[in-house]
């Protein structure tokens, strides 16, 4: 995933596996690792340290959600995209294909990001798990972000990152119960165009009671949206704003799709979501635009939804804005909250009071966070200490 969510993972990278964990770290070389290993994350120990040419991949993976049409020509069905390719023309994504007149899937196997994750850092501030999320993410996105944050990764093929791993699914799940991982996230760039690999990582870590974060823009068509979430157990939504030219100009697609996807996950109970929104300067900051959007999320989704506001930090085809002002993810904040919804945060802005969770009926500090971290609980199984008010969420 990019922007608000990718934006969150980079503000404070894992520390790379087969690297002294963060506790055993002096602040200087805790602080080298973590600007080591910011974008790319590579895994030590038993898996294999090898880079893999996609190009020269033999094993592709035929491609759910497609069809055959005249000339050899094939339409993937798998995102409102629809993209049509004749043999050896590769979709929008990136990351699935055309080859010989089947569709197939050009990154299954082979994530190019991996890391051991706190879940808060999708970010999901009610939904904890034993142990951290073990990260992954293959190239591609079936979007084109303008102020993408992993357009390393993101914005290109799979013969085109700096590296990449051979991971099948068994061993990705491997990897995260050897790493004592509590769940798996399918983070950093969208996981939609990995949908197989997904899928069948999710099936596998299901059976192995691992949970299953999906961290995504939503932009995928229903039914296949329907047939993985019943194996996905939480999933943080970014939404980009609530301009349909915004979502058109800056975004690549449009945003009526993005709300069919967030009204199919509010019919879902069993999967718990929260919606993270990234506060460009002067593309999708208008509060008129954040209060609809806020009384929106409260009608579908109800007023205990989460939405987290992030700070936008200028990159990849926007470098010329400005950061987002405090001032301003203050204001969304307060917006939303008089839209009625009772969980409104502000990621990216460190010490800022609107990091951590509140108690809605007592106003009391239940959670209190640096950064992706607790430090303080003031809640027991799910129930604020001061009043006992049932805080929504799933906790463990």
């Amino acid at each position: 995933m990019r922007d608000g969510l990718a934006m969150q993972a980079r503000s404070q990278p894992a520390v790379p596996f087969g690297c002294p964990t963060q506790e055993r770290l002096s602040r200087r070389h805790f602080l080298a690792s973590c600007a080591a290993g910011a974008a790319t994350l590579w895994v030590g120990g038993t898996l294999a340290r090898r880079v893999l040419a996609a190009t020269k991949r033999t094993n592709l993976k035929e491609a759910m959600y497609w069809r055959s049409l005249p000339g050899g020509k094939t339409q993937c069905l798998l995102c409102p995209n629809q993209c049509v390719r004749g043999p050896g023309e590769d979709g929008l994504c990136h990351a699935r294909g055309n080859r010989n007149g089947r569709y197939y899937s050009l990154v299954y196997g082979i994530p190019c990001v991996i890391a051991l994750d706190e879940v808060e850092k999708c970010p999901l501030n009610h939904f904890q798990v034993q142990g951290k999320a073990f990260s992954l993410a293959t190239a591609g996105c079936n979007l084109t972000c303008k102020y993408c944050q992993n357009w390393q990764f993101s914005q290109v093929g799979p013969d085109e990152v700096p590296r990449a791993y051979d991971l099948s699914p068994e061993a990705a799940v491997a990897k995260a119960i050897e790493q004592r991982a509590g769940a798996i996230a399918y983070f950093y760039t969208e996981p939609v165009v990995y949908y197989e690999y997904m899928l069948a990582t999710a099936m596998l870590a299901r059976r192995r009671n691992l949970k299953n974060v999906m961290v995504t823009a939503g932009y995928i068509s229903p039914e296949p949206f329907k047939n993985v979430l019943p194996y996905i157990d939480a999933v943080a939504f970014g939404l980009k704003g609530w301009n349909e030219k915004f979502y058109q100009e800056y975004i690549g697609c449009e945003l009526k799709y993005i709300k069919e996807s967030m009204q199919l996950l509010a019919q879902m109970p069993e999967v718990w979501w929260e919606v993270v929104v990234l506060i460009v300067p002067s593309l999708n900051d208008r509060m008129d635009e954040i209060a609809a959007m806020a009384k929106w999320l409260r009608d579908v989704a109800g007023p205990e939804r989460p939405l987290h506001f992030t700070r936008f930090r200028p990159e990849y085809r926007l470098k010329t804005l400005p950061m987002t002002p405090a001032a301003t993810l203050t204001r969304a904040r307060e917006v939303a909250i008089q839209q009625g919804l009772k969980y409104v945060y502000v990621g990216n802005l460190p010490g800022h009071e609107g990091g951590n969770t509140y108690c809605p009926q007592c106003g009391k500090v239940v959670l209190e966070r640096v950064l992706f971290t607790v430090v303080k609980k003031h809640m027991s199984f799910g129930n604020c200490i001061a009043c006992g008010y049932k805080i929504a969420g799933v906790w463990q």
